[in-house]
Protein backbone atom coordinates (compact mmCIF):
# COMPACT_ATOMS: atom_id res chain seq x y z
CA UNK A 1 0.00 0.00 0.00
CA UNK A 2 1.58 3.28 -1.08
CA UNK A 3 0.00 5.51 1.56
CA UNK A 4 1.35 4.38 4.92
CA UNK A 5 -1.12 6.56 6.78
CA UNK A 6 -3.75 3.84 6.36
CA UNK A 7 -1.67 1.03 7.88
CA UNK A 8 -2.82 0.30 11.43
CA UNK A 9 0.06 -0.14 13.88
CA UNK A 10 0.45 -3.54 15.49
CA UNK A 11 3.00 -5.41 17.59
CA UNK A 12 5.95 -3.31 18.75
CA UNK A 13 4.83 -0.08 16.99
CA UNK A 14 1.43 -0.35 18.69
CA UNK A 15 3.10 -0.99 22.05
CA UNK A 16 5.29 2.10 21.62
CA UNK A 17 2.27 4.16 20.62
CA UNK A 18 0.14 3.08 23.59
CA UNK A 19 3.02 3.44 26.06
CA UNK A 20 3.65 7.13 25.41
CA UNK A 21 2.80 9.51 28.30
CA UNK A 22 0.15 11.34 26.24
CA UNK A 23 -2.12 8.29 26.37
CA UNK A 24 -3.39 7.83 29.92
CA UNK A 25 -4.68 4.72 31.62
CA UNK A 26 -8.17 6.28 31.45
CA UNK A 27 -7.89 6.49 27.63
CA UNK A 28 -7.03 2.79 27.37
CA UNK A 29 -9.65 1.84 29.95
CA UNK A 30 -12.36 3.68 27.99
CA UNK A 31 -11.68 1.63 24.84
CA UNK A 32 -11.65 -1.65 26.74
CA UNK A 33 -14.87 -0.83 28.60
CA UNK A 34 -16.67 -0.31 25.30
CA UNK A 35 -15.54 -3.81 24.35
CA UNK A 36 -16.93 -5.19 27.60
CA UNK A 37 -13.47 -5.77 29.12
CA UNK A 38 -13.00 -4.68 32.74
CA UNK A 39 -9.98 -4.71 35.06
CA UNK A 40 -9.78 -4.53 38.84
CA UNK A 41 -6.38 -2.88 38.37
CA UNK A 42 -6.51 -0.57 35.34
CA UNK A 43 -2.84 0.44 35.24
CA UNK A 44 -1.45 0.53 31.70
CA UNK A 45 0.96 -2.30 32.46
CA UNK A 46 -2.12 -4.53 32.72
CA UNK A 47 -4.40 -3.07 30.05
CA UNK A 48 -2.01 -2.23 27.19
CA UNK A 49 -1.04 -5.90 26.53
CA UNK A 50 -4.71 -6.67 25.80
CA UNK A 51 -4.84 -4.06 23.06
CA UNK A 52 -1.51 -5.24 21.66
CA UNK A 53 -2.86 -8.80 21.37
CA UNK A 54 -6.26 -7.85 19.95
CA UNK A 55 -5.25 -4.78 17.92
CA UNK A 56 -7.16 -1.50 17.60
CA UNK A 57 -9.71 -0.35 15.07
CA UNK A 58 -9.28 2.71 12.81
CA UNK A 59 -11.89 4.54 14.92
CA UNK A 60 -10.05 3.75 18.16
CA UNK A 61 -6.75 4.84 16.64
CA UNK A 62 -8.19 8.18 15.52
CA UNK A 63 -9.73 8.67 18.97
CA UNK A 64 -6.37 8.18 20.69
CA UNK A 65 -4.54 10.40 18.20
CA UNK A 66 -7.05 13.21 18.74
CA UNK A 67 -6.66 12.91 22.51
CA UNK A 68 -2.88 13.14 22.29
CA UNK A 69 -3.05 16.13 19.95
CA UNK A 70 -5.57 17.85 22.21
CA UNK A 71 -3.22 17.57 25.17
CA UNK A 72 -0.17 18.83 23.29
CA UNK A 73 0.85 21.77 21.08
CA UNK A 74 -0.55 24.16 23.70
CA UNK A 75 1.57 25.94 26.34
CA UNK A 76 0.85 24.94 29.93
CA UNK A 77 2.50 26.52 32.97
CA UNK A 78 3.41 25.35 36.46
CA UNK A 79 4.81 27.98 38.83
CA UNK A 80 7.14 27.31 41.75
CA UNK A 81 9.32 29.42 44.03
CA UNK A 82 12.16 29.05 46.50
CA UNK A 83 13.67 31.48 49.07
CA UNK A 84 16.79 33.29 47.84
CA UNK A 85 19.85 33.49 50.11
CA UNK A 86 22.27 35.12 47.70
CA UNK A 87 21.60 38.73 48.71
CA UNK A 88 22.14 41.20 45.88
CA UNK A 89 24.12 38.75 43.73
CA UNK A 90 22.62 38.27 40.30
CA UNK A 91 20.50 35.25 39.47
CA UNK A 92 22.65 34.56 36.42
CA UNK A 93 25.64 34.03 38.74
CA UNK A 94 23.75 31.14 40.33
CA UNK A 95 23.35 29.28 37.02
CA UNK A 96 26.22 26.98 35.96
CA UNK A 97 28.05 28.49 32.99
CA UNK A 98 28.09 25.16 31.19
CA UNK A 99 24.86 23.30 31.87
CA UNK A 100 24.83 20.06 29.87
CA UNK A 101 21.16 19.30 29.37
CA UNK A 102 21.91 15.88 27.89
CA UNK A 103 23.59 14.80 31.14
CA UNK A 104 20.63 16.14 33.12
CA UNK A 105 18.06 14.19 31.10
CA UNK A 106 20.11 10.95 30.94
CA UNK A 107 17.37 8.74 29.47
CA UNK A 108 19.16 6.75 26.76
CA UNK A 109 16.26 4.36 26.12
CA UNK A 110 13.43 6.89 25.93
CA UNK A 111 11.55 7.73 22.73
CA UNK A 112 12.60 11.41 22.76
CA UNK A 113 15.72 13.58 22.84
CA UNK A 114 16.54 17.24 23.46
CA UNK A 115 17.84 18.99 20.36
CA UNK A 116 21.07 20.96 20.47
CA UNK A 117 22.71 22.36 23.59
CA UNK A 118 20.33 24.94 25.09
CA UNK A 119 21.44 27.02 28.05
CA UNK A 120 20.18 29.84 30.25
CA UNK A 121 20.49 33.46 29.13
CA UNK A 122 19.49 36.81 30.55
CA UNK A 123 16.18 38.20 29.25
CA UNK A 124 16.60 41.70 27.78
CA UNK A 125 19.92 42.01 29.59
CA UNK A 126 18.33 41.53 33.03
CA UNK A 127 20.60 39.15 34.96
CA UNK A 128 17.87 38.57 37.54
CA UNK A 129 15.51 37.25 34.86
CA UNK A 130 16.89 34.23 32.99
CA UNK A 131 15.39 31.54 30.81
CA UNK A 132 16.23 28.42 28.88
CA UNK A 133 14.24 27.53 25.78
CA UNK A 134 14.56 24.01 24.41
CA UNK A 135 13.04 21.67 21.87
CA UNK A 136 12.31 17.99 22.26
CA UNK A 137 12.09 15.62 19.31
CA UNK A 138 9.94 12.56 19.89
CA UNK A 139 9.50 9.40 17.88
CA UNK A 140 5.80 9.79 17.33
CA UNK A 141 3.11 7.54 15.87
CA UNK A 142 0.38 10.16 16.10
CA UNK A 143 1.36 11.56 12.70
CA UNK A 144 1.42 9.81 9.34
CA UNK A 145 3.53 6.69 9.66
CA UNK A 146 6.20 7.89 7.22
CA UNK A 147 6.68 11.10 9.25
CA UNK A 148 6.83 9.75 12.77
CA UNK A 149 8.89 12.41 14.54
CA UNK A 150 7.41 15.44 16.29
CA UNK A 151 9.01 18.46 17.92
CA UNK A 152 7.72 20.23 21.04
CA UNK A 153 9.01 23.36 22.74
CA UNK A 154 9.53 24.04 26.41
CA UNK A 155 10.95 26.75 28.59
CA UNK A 156 12.26 27.19 32.12
CA UNK A 157 12.13 30.78 33.38
CA UNK A 158 13.58 32.09 36.65
CA UNK A 159 13.02 35.56 38.12
CA UNK A 160 14.48 37.02 41.31
CA UNK A 161 12.20 39.39 43.17
CA UNK A 162 13.17 43.02 43.61
CA UNK A 163 13.33 42.44 47.37
CA UNK A 164 15.95 39.68 46.93
CA UNK A 165 13.80 37.29 48.97
CA UNK A 166 12.48 34.73 46.47
CA UNK A 167 13.14 33.20 43.09
CA UNK A 168 10.08 32.25 41.04
CA UNK A 169 10.34 29.43 38.51
CA UNK A 170 7.94 28.98 35.61
CA UNK A 171 7.92 25.62 33.86
CA UNK A 172 6.36 26.04 30.43
CA UNK A 173 5.66 22.83 28.52
CA UNK A 174 3.68 21.64 25.51
CA UNK A 175 3.88 17.87 26.00
CA UNK A 176 4.60 15.28 28.66
CA UNK A 177 8.18 15.03 27.43
CA UNK A 178 8.85 18.78 27.71
CA UNK A 179 7.24 18.72 31.15
CA UNK A 180 9.68 16.01 32.26
CA UNK A 181 12.66 17.90 30.82
CA UNK A 182 11.62 21.22 32.42
CA UNK A 183 11.21 19.51 35.78
CA UNK A 184 14.65 17.91 35.62
CA UNK A 185 16.30 21.19 34.59
CA UNK A 186 14.66 23.14 37.43
CA UNK A 187 15.70 20.52 40.00
CA UNK A 188 19.28 20.61 38.71
CA UNK A 189 19.38 24.42 38.93
CA UNK A 190 18.05 24.38 42.50
CA UNK A 191 20.59 21.70 43.42
CA UNK A 192 23.38 23.91 42.07
CA UNK A 193 22.03 26.97 43.92
CA UNK A 194 22.10 25.04 47.18
CA UNK A 195 25.63 23.74 46.66
CA UNK A 196 26.89 27.26 45.83
CA UNK A 197 25.09 28.90 48.76
CA UNK A 198 22.61 30.96 46.74
CA UNK A 199 19.79 28.99 48.36
CA UNK A 200 19.74 27.43 51.82
CA UNK A 201 20.45 23.71 51.79
CA UNK A 202 17.27 23.21 53.85
CA UNK A 203 15.02 25.31 51.59
CA UNK A 204 12.18 23.52 49.84
CA UNK A 205 10.59 24.33 46.50
CA UNK A 206 7.18 25.87 47.02
CA UNK A 207 4.49 24.59 44.68
CA UNK A 208 0.83 25.57 44.38
CA UNK A 209 -0.94 22.35 45.35
CA UNK A 210 -4.55 21.34 45.84
CA UNK A 211 -4.07 20.38 49.49
CA UNK A 212 -2.36 23.68 50.33
CA UNK A 213 -5.83 25.17 50.86
CA UNK A 214 -8.92 24.61 52.92
CA UNK A 215 -12.03 24.09 50.77
CA UNK A 216 -13.19 27.67 51.37
CA UNK A 217 -9.80 29.23 50.71
CA UNK A 218 -9.33 27.21 47.53
CA UNK A 219 -12.54 28.72 46.14
CA UNK A 220 -11.35 32.21 47.13
CA UNK A 221 -7.93 31.59 45.57
CA UNK A 222 -9.36 30.41 42.23
CA UNK A 223 -11.96 33.21 42.18
CA UNK A 224 -9.44 35.96 42.84
CA UNK A 225 -6.90 34.53 40.41
CA UNK A 226 -9.43 34.19 37.60
CA UNK A 227 -11.61 37.27 38.21
CA UNK A 228 -9.23 40.00 39.40
CA UNK A 229 -7.50 40.39 36.05
CA UNK A 230 -8.75 43.83 35.08
CA UNK A 231 -6.02 45.35 32.91
CA UNK A 232 -6.04 45.85 29.15
CA UNK A 233 -3.37 43.15 28.82
CA UNK A 234 -5.84 40.65 30.33
CA UNK A 235 -9.39 41.63 31.30
CA UNK A 236 -11.87 39.26 32.97
CA UNK A 237 -15.26 38.99 31.24
CA UNK A 238 -17.09 35.89 32.52
CA UNK A 239 -16.77 32.52 34.26
CA UNK A 240 -17.77 29.74 31.86
CA UNK A 241 -16.98 26.51 33.67
CA UNK A 242 -16.54 25.32 37.26
CA UNK A 243 -15.60 21.78 38.28
CA UNK A 244 -16.14 20.49 41.82
CA UNK A 245 -17.35 17.60 43.91
CA UNK A 246 -18.77 17.31 47.43
CA UNK A 247 -16.17 16.71 50.11
CA UNK A 248 -16.75 13.18 51.39
CA UNK A 249 -15.08 14.08 54.69
CA UNK A 250 -17.85 16.54 55.60
CA UNK A 251 -21.56 16.24 56.31
CA UNK A 252 -23.43 18.21 53.67
CA UNK A 253 -26.11 20.76 54.61
CA UNK A 254 -29.66 19.55 54.05
CA UNK A 255 -30.24 21.73 50.97
CA UNK A 256 -27.35 20.12 49.07
CA UNK A 257 -27.48 16.69 50.71
CA UNK A 258 -28.83 15.31 47.41
CA UNK A 259 -25.22 15.28 46.18
CA UNK A 260 -24.10 12.85 48.85
CA UNK A 261 -23.27 9.38 47.47
CA UNK A 262 -24.64 10.46 44.07
CA UNK A 263 -22.24 13.09 42.72
CA UNK A 264 -18.60 12.12 42.17
CA UNK A 265 -17.76 15.03 39.90
CA UNK A 266 -19.88 17.98 38.76
CA UNK A 267 -19.09 20.50 36.03
CA UNK A 268 -21.25 23.61 35.64
CA UNK A 269 -21.07 25.27 32.23
CA UNK A 270 -22.78 28.38 30.93
CA UNK A 271 -22.73 32.13 31.48
CA UNK A 272 -22.14 33.99 34.76
CA UNK A 273 -21.40 30.71 36.52
CA UNK A 274 -19.71 32.67 39.33
CA UNK A 275 -23.15 34.05 40.28
CA UNK A 276 -24.70 30.60 40.93
CA UNK A 277 -25.52 29.80 44.54
CA UNK A 278 -22.77 27.17 44.73
CA UNK A 279 -20.18 29.90 44.20
CA UNK A 280 -21.89 33.08 45.36
CA UNK A 281 -23.06 31.73 48.73
CA UNK A 282 -19.92 31.22 50.82
CA UNK A 283 -21.65 28.96 53.31
CA UNK A 284 -21.35 26.09 50.84
CA UNK A 285 -17.63 26.53 50.10
CA UNK A 286 -16.38 24.48 53.04
CA UNK A 287 -18.30 21.45 51.75
CA UNK A 288 -17.07 21.57 48.13
CA UNK A 289 -13.77 20.54 46.58
CA UNK A 290 -13.45 23.00 43.69
CA UNK A 291 -10.62 21.93 41.39
CA UNK A 292 -11.25 23.81 38.12
CA UNK A 293 -12.39 27.17 36.77
CA UNK A 294 -12.51 28.25 33.15
CA UNK A 295 -12.96 31.95 32.45
CA UNK A 296 -13.26 34.21 29.41
CA UNK A 297 -11.06 37.28 28.88
CA UNK A 298 -10.22 39.99 26.42
CA UNK A 299 -6.53 40.73 25.89
CA UNK A 300 -4.41 43.36 24.23
CA UNK A 301 -0.73 43.14 23.30
CA UNK A 302 1.52 45.27 21.10
CA UNK A 303 1.10 42.99 18.11
CA UNK A 304 -2.42 41.65 18.61
CA UNK A 305 -5.69 41.73 20.54
CA UNK A 306 -8.64 39.42 20.94
CA UNK A 307 -10.47 37.10 23.30
CA UNK A 308 -9.44 33.90 25.03
CA UNK A 309 -10.47 31.31 27.57
CA UNK A 310 -8.11 30.27 30.34
CA UNK A 311 -8.38 27.11 32.42
CA UNK A 312 -7.14 27.10 36.03
CA UNK A 313 -7.14 23.56 37.33
CA UNK A 314 -5.61 21.02 39.64
CA UNK A 315 -5.91 18.53 36.80
CA UNK A 316 -4.46 15.47 38.54
CA UNK A 317 -6.88 15.78 41.46
CA UNK A 318 -9.76 14.29 39.49
CA UNK A 319 -7.75 12.50 36.80
CA UNK A 320 -5.40 10.66 39.16
CA UNK A 321 -6.89 11.24 42.61
CA UNK A 322 -3.85 13.21 43.80
CA UNK A 323 -4.54 15.50 46.75
CA UNK A 324 -1.19 17.19 46.15
CA UNK A 325 -1.97 17.94 42.48
CA UNK A 326 -0.22 21.08 41.22
CA UNK A 327 -2.07 24.03 39.74
CA UNK A 328 -1.84 24.05 35.95
CA UNK A 329 -2.90 27.01 33.83
CA UNK A 330 -3.45 26.88 30.08
CA UNK A 331 -5.15 28.88 27.35
CA UNK A 332 -8.01 26.66 26.20
CA UNK A 333 -9.01 28.74 23.17
CA UNK A 334 -8.10 32.04 21.54
CA UNK A 335 -9.55 34.25 18.83
CA UNK A 336 -7.98 37.38 17.34
CA UNK A 337 -9.51 40.74 16.52
CA UNK A 338 -6.24 41.87 14.95
CA UNK A 339 -2.85 40.19 14.78
CA UNK A 340 0.52 40.71 13.13
CA UNK A 341 1.00 37.68 10.94
CA UNK A 342 4.61 37.08 12.01
CA UNK A 343 3.80 36.37 15.67
CA UNK A 344 2.91 32.78 16.52
CA UNK A 345 -0.24 31.91 18.43
CA UNK A 346 1.78 30.02 21.04
CA UNK A 347 3.89 33.13 21.73
CA UNK A 348 0.69 35.08 22.31
CA UNK A 349 -0.54 32.39 24.70
CA UNK A 350 2.75 32.51 26.60
CA UNK A 351 2.43 36.28 26.98
CA UNK A 352 -1.13 35.87 28.28
CA UNK A 353 -0.05 33.29 30.84
CA UNK A 354 2.80 35.55 31.97
CA UNK A 355 0.21 38.09 33.11
CA UNK A 356 -0.83 35.65 35.85
CA UNK A 357 2.60 34.82 37.26
CA UNK A 358 2.89 37.37 40.08
CA UNK A 359 -0.76 37.00 41.12
CA UNK A 360 -0.45 33.21 41.47
CA UNK A 361 2.31 33.36 44.06
CA UNK A 362 0.85 36.34 45.94
CA UNK A 363 -2.60 34.75 46.23
CA UNK A 364 -1.10 31.39 47.18
CA UNK A 365 0.70 33.09 50.06
CA UNK A 366 -2.54 34.81 51.06
CA UNK A 367 -4.86 31.79 51.01
CA UNK A 368 -2.76 28.72 51.77
CA UNK A 369 -3.06 27.10 55.19
CA UNK A 370 -0.68 28.78 57.71
CA UNK A 371 0.96 25.49 58.63
CA UNK A 372 2.14 24.88 55.07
Amino acid sequence: MSNKRFILPYGDPLRDFLSQPGITKADVKSILRRRGVFFSDDEKVNTVPVLIKTGISPYELEELIDKVKGKEDNPKVHTQSIPWAGGDKSLLDAIPAELNIQDIIDQPFSNYKVLGAPNFKAVDGNQDHVEMEFKVERYDLTKSWDKNTSQFSGKVTLRKGDDNLDVSMSLNHTSQETKLVAGKVSRKVVQNMKSEGFVSSEAEIRRIRFNDFSNSNRVAFLQDLSQKQLKDALYFKDTKDIGFRPDKKTELPSDISWMEDKVKNMILQGDDIHTTFFVKDKKYHQFLEVYRIEAEYSFSQEECSGNCRIVFEFSEFIGRGKNDAELLIRVASISFIDKVSSISTNKVKEAILYQLEAAKLKLHEQYREPSL
